[in-house]
């Protein structure tokens, strides 16, 4: 039985809302923002310019909606989370969307930011084929990037439209019969999540255009209830990710840490010890999606999926548990670290096309099907790294838990640290920044194990498998700086990239009371001698996506 549309009113109504002092509007803002005064007068003043923008260029006739999402900082738990593996995000900043439905099914997209994001529309028959249902979203999703990757008038409508359209995928029989056909939309979006920072603002703006659709069309589902695939729905972007961004943003909630798990999806809260603050720093080099760094993020994915494939054939005794690359670790296979690394070490170091071919005979169909998300990196799947980083930050991100419930912010922040080493690409020697080197030739690993079987404590505790960095190698040198400018301030006891790389932002774990001194050196060291504004910030959880139903 579908539910009731809530929060609809007029224009005029919504503004007057805002406007009023203590309004049931004011009492929501309450429990998204807590009593933090900043934070709700600028959520207000981004609603009420989001309304007053839309009743400018779309009119003041008929009542809307008004949809609140969020971006995320995920502080462990980094390139894993469609391998299986947890993460541990923080909901912050906003994303408001005004909402009006139509009486056909074109869908108009207007944004505060007209300069930066230009009018776009598309129909969604037009969208979707209609003599059948879409048998693979996937195959389809890839066949439509193919058609449009070369034209400029399609950009950021792209994450509406993966929502859009996946919802009317899943309302459709197998007829290509629309049940129902969604309803369109005159849409304004405004937000103060920076594009491209590693903040999740492109899966924000997909879990305001699904809240939207659900609620103007009153369908029988909420946004949680698809938790796991939205991911699939983002798809039609291009790139291939996990359900974690999305996930974060439907389940956040205020003063927050969040620890999920997908496959099957769990989600756990936690609370920051108290003493402690996130500092968040933008690089200011924007993580671009375009067609080489969507490369790049999909051949990190396909060297984990070659991974996993070969190690289920050189341990057939393990296959059986290994449905994920998360559950390459001791506990699910029953065996120690030593053996881990020695499964690990069966990988070759890098390997091209061909090769892969060969060594996955049995498995061409989907080898192939892998390939056709990225061009072949130059230099080969550099399969033994990659998967090591990603067994040993699945097993960081299990960490974190037990780390907030006992005030562990010390290993706490170890865990960020060692994460960000197997994304570094420089590091400092002797004062001066080099290339660093991330590969793990035969001789590394057997050291490790080495190490494992001295009987010495501080040896062994060095080459436990959480420590280990591997080597995804996504950063930039101007994240590794950020990254190295935090751990040199005292009290910082942690720091790691956010996001998917190549660009974004940082963030670092530290005591408060070194918190300013923190920012007052990343503006020393790192934003004035670029002559950039400052973009370091404490960070506040805030609460997750919502309707405002009052």
């Amino acid at each position: 039985m579908a539910f009731e549309v809530g929060g609809r009113r007029n224009l005029g109504d919504w503004i007057a809302l805002i406007k009023e002092a203590n309004s049931p509007y004011c009492t929501r803002l309450d429990q998204i923002y807590g009593d933090n005064k900043d934070l709700k007068a600028e959520a207000a003043r981004m609603c009420l310019q989001c309304l007053e923008e839309f009743t400018g260029r779309y009119g003041a006739k008929g009542n809307v909606i008004i949809v609140r999402s969020t971006g995320r900082v995920n502080l462990l738990g980094t390139h894993i989370d469609h391998r299986g593996g947890s993460v541990n995000p923080v909901c912050v900043k906003d994303m408001w969307l005004v909402v009006q439905p139509r009486d056909d099914d074109r869908v108009l997209l207007k944004n505060v930011d007209s300069s930066q994001f230009p009018d776009e529309q598309f129909s969604i028959s037009d969208s979707l084929p209609t003599a059948e249902k879409i048998r693979d979203w996937d195959t389809w999703c890839y066949q439509e990037y193919e058609k449009r990757k070369n034209d400029p008038s399609v950009t950021w409508s792209n994450y509406i439209r993966a929502a859009v359209l996946y919802l009317q995928h899943l309302n459709t029989n197998d007829e290509g019969i629309f049940t129902p056909a969604i309803k369109g939309m005159n849409m304004m979006i405004y937000g103060n999540i920076p594009i491209a920072a590693g903040l999740s603002s492109s899966s924000a703006l997909v879990m305001a255009a699904a809240e939207a659709v659900i609620r103007i069309n009153s369908l029988d589902i909420k946004p949680v209830d698809l938790v796991e695939n939205w991911g699939f729905a983002e798809w039609y972007v291009g790139t291939r990710g996990g359900c974690s961004d999305h996930a974060a943003i439907i389940s956040g909630k205020l003063g927050t840490i969040l620890h999920i798990t997908a496959f099957p999806m769990s989600v756990e809260n936690a609370a920051l010890p108290g003493g402690h603050s996130f500092v968040l720093a933008n690089s200011n080099i924007e993580a671009k999606k375009q067609a080489g760094a969507r490369d790049v993020f999909n051949s990190r994915v396909a060297a984990y999926i070659f991974g996993l494939m070969m190690i289920r054939e050189n341990f057939p005794q393990y296959a059986g548990k290994l449905k994920q690359l998360r559950d390459i670790n001791p506990e699910t296979l029953g065996v120690d670290e030593v053996q881990i690394y020695r499964i690990i070490k069966s990988l070759p170091t890098s390997v091209n096309r061909a090769d892969i071919l060969k060594i996955l005979s049995e498995h061409e169909q989907k080898v192939h099907r892998v390939f056709r998300s990225h061009a072949e990196p130059e230099q080969g799947y550099r399969l033994r790294q990659i998967c090591l980083y990603g067994i040993a930050e699945c097993i960081r991100a299990e960490m974190v838990p037990k780390c907030l419930r006992t005030g562990d912010m010390k290993t706490f922040g170890e865990l960020m640290s060692a994460s960000h080493n197997g994304d570094r690409v420089t590091k400092v020697v002797d004062g001066q920044r080099i290339p660093t080197d991330n590969s793990y030739p035969a001789q590394r690993i057997d050291a490790l194990i080495s190490d494992l079987k001295s009987g010495d404590k501080p040896r062994m505790n060095q080459a436990r498998l959480w420590r280990q960095g591997g080597g995804y190698n996504v950063s930039l040198p101007e994240i590794d700086m950020l990254v190295d400018i935090a751990l040199a301030t005292p009290g910082c006891l942690g720091a790691c990239l956010v996001g998917a790389g190549m660009g974004g932002s940082i963030v670092a774990v530290v005591q408060d009371k070194h918190a300013e001194q923190l920012i007052e050196n990343m503006a020393e060291k790192y934003y004035s001698p670029r002559n950039l504004p400052s973009g370091v910030e404490i960070i506040t959880p805030v609460g997750g996506l919502c309707t405002m139903d009052i």
